[in-house]
């Protein structure tokens, strides 16, 4: 029987991974297709036919967003540049949580092992989410200082500053050059040009942007030359930069030894597990030696949090 139930979820888990990437993959003509979930076809009731009838996904999409949680998913992917729904980020989170347990389980034979792997996969998730933010955040700030020189060079030249924004958007590369199109794109569907900055400041949460956006806040409030005031923050942002890469360089052992102290002990405990499970298994039995893999966790964890402490320095 339980052969028969790790079959149907091999199988589901398979299904739900091919549409995942049928949806990550779509070309960008498809959005109308997707637009049609929700909006009903010229001619057609909402009440009772089948194109104002939302589809079994656009009800559980309708379900999901209506949650707390679902606007925070949705930060989270923006700032990530994934062009994932909710539904499909946690279906995605399932698939990867099921494909873990279903090897862990058949691999070292234990329901033990199988549950500890899907904990490891409920986690790759988060971990690569967070991972491709923080380099999507880390390419954003590196384009910055030379985004404000365009700025500077183009407002100088005569253009307006949403001329320069869009001369921007065309010839920078992402992320920078996307996020700034985004801002133009906003524009034209009627935000305002400080809801449209402050919309990008929300999916790249960088305090040098947030410093520019500031700046040409109180540019347009107070007057003044804001080709001059975006030199001046640029320069800032250039010192901010320099000094963070010294830091980094100086912190460089540290921080990758805490990778390692905490990845190693792990690791090997994964290979015990695939190589002599019984043996293994005996220190998560009830009794005084299940405080050994507990106490060793807590340990792990809070050195690599005290680590990580010690090597962040905020400018």
């Amino acid at each position: 029987m339980l052969y028969y139930l790790v079959g149907v979820l091999i199988a589901l888990a398979v299904g739900v991974l091919l549409y995942g990437l049928g949806r990550r993959f779509q070309p960008a003509d498809e959005v109308e297709a997707r637009l049609e979930l929700w909006v009903p076809k010229p001619g057609e009731a909402e009440d009772g036919t089948a194109g104002g009838r939302a589809s079994l996904l656009g009800r559980v999409d309708q379900a999901v967003n209506r949650q707390s949680f679902a606007t925070v998913i949705r930060h989270d992917l923006a700032r990530a540049d994934l062009s994932l729904t909710v539904v499909e980020y946690l279906a995605m989170r399932l698939l990867v949580l099921l494909l873990a347990f279903v090897l862990g389980y058949f691999a070292a034979g234990s329901l033990l092992v199988g549950i500890l792997m899907a904990v490891i996969g409920y986690a790759v998730p988060i971990v690569y989410l967070r991972v491709r933010q923080r380099r999507r955040l880390t390419a954003f700030d590196a384009q910055l200082p030379d985004v404000l020189d365009h700025l500077v060079g183009s407002l100088r030249a005569g253009y307006g500053f949403l001329q320069a924004v869009e001369w921007i958007g065309r010839r920078v590369p992402a992320p920078a050059g996307a996020e700034f199109q985004r801002v133009i794109r906003e524009v034209q569907l009627g935000w305002s040009l400080t809801d449209a900055l402050d919309n990008m400041v929300r999916r790249i949460p960088s305090d040098d942007l947030a410093l520019i956006v500031t700046a040409i806040r109180i540019q347009y409030e107070v007057g003044g030359s804001l080709a001059e005031i975006l030199e001046t923050v640029a320069h800032t942002i250039r010192e901010r930069v320099r000094i963070n890469r010294e830091i980094n360089v100086l912190t460089a052992q540290q921080r990758y030894s805490g990778y390692v102290l905490i990845i190693m002990p792990i690791a090997l405990a994964i290979v015990l597990l695939l190589i002599n499970p019984e043996y293994e298994l005996q220190l998560f039995a009830p009794g005084p030696t299940l405080c050994i893999p507990i106490g060793t966790l807590l340990m792990m964890l809070f050195g690599f949090v005290l680590m990580r402490r010690i090597v962040n320095i905020d400018i």
